[in-house]
């Protein structure tokens, strides 16, 4: 038993590692500072509940071990919380058994952008209903300093007597699955999480491929025994298998989750299809292989022949090499399979970036990349996806459309084995989180009047471009405006078809899916090529840095659960005057364009020709949606010209 627990602690520590060597400063945050808040209550720090009742503190924490004087004097400078002759802010009687992460962070799926899920174990029956409102609040306190510090953290209250009956109440918000999930979530968590503090989970110690009645006999003989102290460990039940009821939820779940990180949604959807593919109505969990590899290595021969260092063990690799293994049994499935090994490569490399100046963790890089090869999950074309970044505009759109076209496909046909079967198989998922998650997908697909589009990209951090140039092509019935990849303001435009971005009948129109879509970003230089328009690059500048001012960037796993069960709304809407600086006739002539963006996370835009036509819009906007100046959610951009202030009388006189 203390071998197993030794080689629980190696992996354990390996994750951390691996976690560090992305970011230093926040894996800091993540294993030190975090789990020192929730230990303290300051009015100094954040997190800081004013209410003597509320319960906080992690079982076994030492703070001052944990964050040194530098480190709390590096974080919180103007505190006195440390000071000796202040009282204590740190727990008498914590009530966070056990604090753990869950997902990508310390794997090879984990890249700088990703956030950080905490899932907290308590004991409701300790708490009260009460103390875990308080709790929350100290969470989200916590999650706010964060997010100032520009690292986006969530907390998940789990009461362990729920967890160990698979019950989980919480609806499909912003990052919870709600009823979509819960042997999975909880699969996901056994295999993916690491102890910041607290409790080691039990599940470790137990060996896999137990009963439910074996599983409570091997506990109840630990302990018996006195080969475990309980107090010490946290119990989250027993998982035998995930019933296929559960797999429909999880595969909405994953779909909506694919919009912003779709190298690893691509992974965990194959894996989720070929679950399906069995016909037993309960499926084998994914986390006992980890098991196997970590705690139990006498069994490590039904897992893989290839002998693996705990170091090693990463929780997406061994997924993404059973999905390409089982693909590969079958013809048919052999371009998913190499769809994989392309995904994971490049999920992969989402971290080179971070780790590329620090030789010792670009040596651990290069080793998984070799594991990689050795169990033949490189794509055949590797070197050329190492380059992805550097990839025409046009090759990059092409690769984006066959990872939808992978999820579209799969999604579809697993909707059609469901809809056949559902009523037998009682599907986990509630109808509530069926319309939400299902709200989402219509939010990104569907299409509407005047509705700018969301590309099927590979993802916003890979689309979006260092140079932009803008193309005006004026003809005698009409003007085209183009964006183009790079700096091509020398270049010859006819030569550039295959770093053209986009085509579009109006500026704004075209600045305005740029933007949404992630390509044009607020680092992104814009040039602009010669032109007759009396419209100059300052007020391309001026017309993007409104946007961005103006309109939140779309995470659409963030929408909240609240906004897709209404009617849609606009909320927040963005008025282009006179863009062209065209000769104003009064009332009778003044182009103008309304940007708009609603509660499902949808923007449109509409062109008007007279003054009317946007003063009755922008009347409606006040009226339906109360959009207005004095709301402070609709904003106006009228670049430099001579009849500016005339303008401005008009719109607001």
């Amino acid at each position: 038993m203390k071998n197993r627990i030794h080689r629980y602690q190696e992996y354990n520590r390996s994750r951390m590692i691996k976690a560090v060597g992305f970011d230093e400063k926040k894996a800091a945050l993540l294993f030190k500072v975090i789990p020192f808040l929730l230990h303290a209550n300051a009015p100094d720090l954040p997190g800081y509940v004013d209410d003597p009742s509320c319960p906080f503190g992690i079982f076994g924490l030492k703070p001052l071990q944990l964050v040194d004087a530098e480190l709390f004097k590096r974080h919180f400078p103007a505190s006195q919380a440390l000071r000796q002759d202040a009282t204590s802010t740190f727990a008498t009687t914590p009530v966070i058994h056990s604090l753990k992460t869950i997902g990508s962070i310390g794997t090879i799926a984990q890249a700088d952008r990703s956030d950080c899920d905490f899932w907290l174990s308590v004991r409701l029956s300790e708490l009260g209903k009460q103390g875990l409102d308080l709790l929350e609040r100290k969470c989200r306190g916590i999650a706010e300093w964060c997010a100032k510090k520009g690292v986006e953290v969530y907390f998940f209250p789990m009461d362990i007597e729920q967890t160990r009956e698979n019950s989980f109440d919480s609806a499909a918000d912003e990052e919870s699955a709600g009823s979509a999930l819960k042997i999975l979530l909880k699969d996901e968590l056994f295999r993916t999480h690491i102890l910041v503090a607290g409790k080691m989970l039990l599940w470790w110690l137990i060996p896999p491929g137990l009963s439910a009645d074996g599983y409570r006999a091997y506990v109840e003989k630990l302990i018996a025994d006195k080969i475990i102290n309980p107090q010490q460990f946290i119990d989250l039940g027993y998982m035998s298998a995930i019933p296929q009821a559960e797999i429909f939820g999880a595969c909405l779940w994953q779909m909506n989750k694919a919009y912003d990180s779709p190298f690893k949604s691509v992974i965990k959807f194959a894996y989720l299809d070929l679950l399906l593919k069995g016909s037993n109505q309960t499926l084998p969990l994914f986390s006992d292989r980890v098991k196997c590899l970590v705690t139990f290595p006498e069994k490590m021969e039904q897992v893989t022949a290839t002998p693996i260092e705990i170091s090693a063990v990463d929780p997406y690799l061994l997924m993404a090499r059973e999905i390409v293994a089982l693909y590969q049994q079958e013809w048919a499935e052999q371009k998913r399979a190499e769809l994989i090994r392309e995904c994971l490569f490049l999920k992969t490399l989402e971290g080179m970036a971070s780790v590329r100046q620090k030789p010792a963790r670009f040596q651990n890089l290069t080793a998984t990349i070799e594991l990689m090869r050795h169990w033949q999950l490189l794509p055949v074309d590797f070197e050329h996806f190492s380059q992805l970044r550097s990839w025409p505009f046009k090759e990059l759109m092409s690769f984006g459309a066959k990872i939808h076209d992978f999820l579209i496909d799969t999604y579809s046909r697993l909707q059609a084995d469901f809809s056949h079967y559902g009523a037998d198989r009682n599907l986990t998922i509630t109808q509530r989180d069926i319309a939400v998650l299902g709200r989402k997908l219509f939010t990104f697909y569907e299409k509407k009047p005047n509705k700018i589009e969301y590309i099927r990209s590979i993802s916003r951090e890979v689309v979006g471009q260092a140079d932009i140039t803008i193309h005006i092509v004026q003809q005698e019935t009409a003007t085209s405006f183009f964006a183009f990849q790079g700096d091509l303001r020398h270049a010859a435009m006819a030569n550039q078809t295959d770093h053209l971005i986009k085509r579009e009948q109006s500026l704004p129109a075209l600045l305005t899916w740029l933007f949404i879509n992630g390509i044009l970003h607020e680092k992104t230089n814009l040039h602009l090529t010669k032109n007759s328009l009396p419209v100059d690059l300052t007020d391309i500048q001026g017309l993007t840095e409104a946007m961005f001012k103006t309109f939140p960037l779309v995470h659409f796993s963030h929408i909240p659960a609240k906004n897709l069960v209404q009617a849609e709304s606009i909320v927040r809407c963005l008025i282009v005057v006179n863009m062209y600086k065209e000769p104003v006739q009064g009332s009778k002539t003044l182009r103008s364009w309304l940007i708009s963006h609603n509660s499902y996370g949808e923007y449109f835009i509409e062109e008007f020709t007279t003054l009317t036509q946007l003063k009755n819009s922008m009347r409606h906007l006040l009226t339906r949606h109360f959009v207005s100046r004095w709301n402070n959610n609709l904003d106006f951009f009228i670049p430099p010209q001579q009849e500016q202030v005339r303008i401005k009388d008009m719109l607001f006189k």
